[in-house]
């Protein structure tokens, strides 16, 4: 059973010593809600307690088996950097992708006293009326809330002398990625105070790639978000993001998600054939399963 909804609390029954598994590529926030249970991840099992709840990176195999004398209820929620287009910092979106990439972190316990998983307690035992928006706004705030707790992601650089690479370090760590698309590479050099080359040099040495990649990135990230959450026709989104060739857009596209944008968007039942249906090579494969939201 996998977690399908982004910042969705989703609720699953275990039967005595049914097993619970997932090895999504998103983050995952799961609450035991009822009954006793085990964590078996081999490097760190541990029975679990009523009200604990534990919270796993991107790609880590999670198992919770039920007692054999007990049923199980989980209440669990997923949050997939990769539906925050526009929303992130590049600092933080760095992060998340060497982490969906890499793998590296372990699971973390979180006792039912802990402010985080108390508040994970009220939304599901709570009013019903904290649903929709008000419900994902809060769970956005609890994934936030534990990645600040847990010092994961990067904050700004200590005070000291205000190089040109400081002043870098603090530009791409308190503006977002939507204002890194929309500003020119002059106007982020002159909030940087240097001059766009140096910028670029800088920009590079830092992520890997140009500029104009990251900004190519981001743009196909929006498409990706835009493609799953609206009805707009393929040909909108790909002028919305950016791109007046539908042709470059769709080959790019392919290229970063390995299916074509019908292809993702074949798999929205509300999505009818005529909004975009899969081409023929994306018949045999579903993207989003591949990336975890389903």
């Amino acid at each position: 059973m996998t977690i399908s909804g982004h910042l969705r609390i989703e609720e699953f029954k275990l039967l005595p010593a049914q097993e619970w598994i997932d090895e999504s590529d998103t983050w995952r926030f799961c609450r035991l809600s009822a009954g006793a249970a085990y964590w078996l991840e081999p490097a760190h099992p541990r029975a679990l307690s009523e009200g604990e709840m534990l919270v796993l990176p991107p790609r880590l195999k999670g198992i919770i088996r039920a007692s054999q004398i007990n049923a199980v209820l989980l209440h669990a929620f997923s949050f997939a950097p990769e539906m925050l287009g526009g929303f992130l910092t590049l600092a933080e979106r760095r992060f998340f992708e060497r982490q969906s990439s890499v793998g590296a972190l372990e699971p973390r316990f979180l006792r039912p006293s802990h402010p985080i998983a108390q508040r994970i307690t009220a939304l599901v035992t709570g009013s019903p009326e904290l649903a929709g928006l008000r419900e994902r706004t809060e769970l956005l705030n609890v994934a936030a809330a534990f990645f600040n707790a847990e010092e994961l992601l990067p904050g700004l650089p200590a005070a000291g002398p205000m190089t040109a690479q400081i002043r870098f370090h603090r530009l791409i760590s308190g503006i977002t990625e939507m204002d890194i698309e929309q500003q020119t590479t002059d106007e982020l050099a002159h909030a940087c105070g240097c001059s766009p080359r140096h910028f670029n040099r800088l920009f590079r040495e830092h992520f890997g790639e140009s500029l104009r990649a990251r900004r190519n990135h981001l743009r196909l990230l929006r498409a990706h978000q835009l493609l799953l959450e609206t009805d707009k026709r393929i040909g909108e989104i790909a002028s919305e993001v950016g791109y007046s060739s539908l042709s470059l857009f769709n080959a790019l596209f392919k290229r970063r998600y390995g299916a074509s944008p019908s292809g993702v968007r074949r798999f929205r039942p509300d999505v009818s054939p005529d909004r975009g249906g899969a081409s023929p090579e994306d018949a045999g494969a579903n993207p989003l399963k591949k990336q975890g939201f389903c």
